[in-house]
C-alpha cells in the first residue's frame, strides 16, 4: 500500500519533470513532508488538452457516489482496477500522476513498528501513477478527488512490505496522461519499477504522527537498508 508521501518539489521541478507550460498555477508550492490521507495534495492530470498541476484530495470518491463511501479508496489495487466499480469510472480518461519526493512505509511488529524513508537513487522525482475522479454530488461546489495505484512489491520493495505504489517511467507520462481509452498500452505499466531504482533507510517515528510535517522527518537515522 501507499499511506504516507512527501513533496518538497518547486515550480520549476515541477514544470520540468511534468512538461507543463505556462505560468505556475495560483497554489501553494510549500513542501509537504508528511502527506497524509484526506489531505489536499498536488496532482498532475489532462483535462480539454491541457496539462494541469493541481490540488486534490487524497481518497477517490467516484463521480457516482451520493455519500462518502465508507471503506477505504486512497489505494486502488492494479490487479483489480478493470473489475472494481470504484476504479473503472475513471480508467478511460482520468488517470492522474502524483509528482512526490518519496514515500514512507513501515515494517516489524505491532506497536513497533520502524518507518522507512523511500526514494529514487538517481534523486528525480517519482511519478506515481493514479487515478482521479470529479463528485458535485455530496458536495454542490464539487470535489476532485484521486487514489494511488498499487502492485505487489519488487523484491528490493518486498524487504519492507508486500505492496507498493506504482512509479511510471517518465517516458510513459504522455501516454499514461493522454485520454486515450485504457488497453494495452496503460495495462503494460502496471508493474513495480526495477529493482535498483530505489533507496530505503530508517527515519524517525514522529513521521507517524500526521500534525509533524517538517524536513526533519526525511533525515535518516540508520543506515540505508538497500
Amino acid at each position: 500500500m501507499c499511506g504516507r508521501f512527501w513533496a518538497s518539489l518547486s515550480w520549476e521541478e515541477y514544470r520540468d519533470l511534468l512538461n507543463l507550460l505556462g505560468d505556475p498555477p495560483g497554489t501553494n508550492f510549500e513542501p509537504n513532508w508528511n502527506a497524509a490521507p484526506t489531505h489536499d495534495v498536488l496532482v498532475c492530470n489532462e483535462r480539454g488538452g491541457v496539462r494541469r498541476l493541481e490540488k486534490m484530495n487524497w481518497g477517490l470518491v467516484p463521480v457516482w457516489a451520493k455519500e462518502p463511501l465508507k471503506f477505504s479508496t486512497i489505494n486502488a489495487k492494479s490487479e483489480t482496477i478493470e473489475e472494481k466499480a470504484t476504479w473503472k469510472g475513471s480508467l478511460n480518461n482520468m488517470r492522474c500522476v502524483i509528482p512526490v519526493s518519496g514515500f514512507y512505509e513501515w515494517r516489524g511488529p505491532k506497536g513497533n513498528k520502524q518507518p522507512f524513508a523511500i526514494k529514487r537513487r538517481d534523486g528525480i522525482a517519482m511519478l506515481l501513477a493514479g487515478l482521479w475522479a470529479f463528485n458535485d454530488r455530496i458536495n454542490k461546489d464539487g470535489v476532485r478527488s484521486f487514489a494511488i495505484i498499487t502492485c505487489p512489491a519488487n523484491e528490493t520493495m518486498g524487504e519492507i512490505h508486500t505492496r507498493m505504489p506504482i512509479i511510471l517511467d517518465p517516458a510513459d507520462l504522455d501516454l499514461w496522461l493522454s485520454t486515450a481509452p485504457w488497453g494495452a498500452g496503460h495495462r503494460v505499466l502496471m508493474r513495480a519499477c526495477p529493482d535498483d531504482w530505489l533507496t530505503a533507510f530508517p527515519v524517525s517515528k514522529d513521521v507517524g504522527a500526521v500534525r509533524n510535517n517538517n524536513p526533519v522527518l526525511i533525515e535518516p537515522v540508520g543506515a540505508a537498508i538497500f
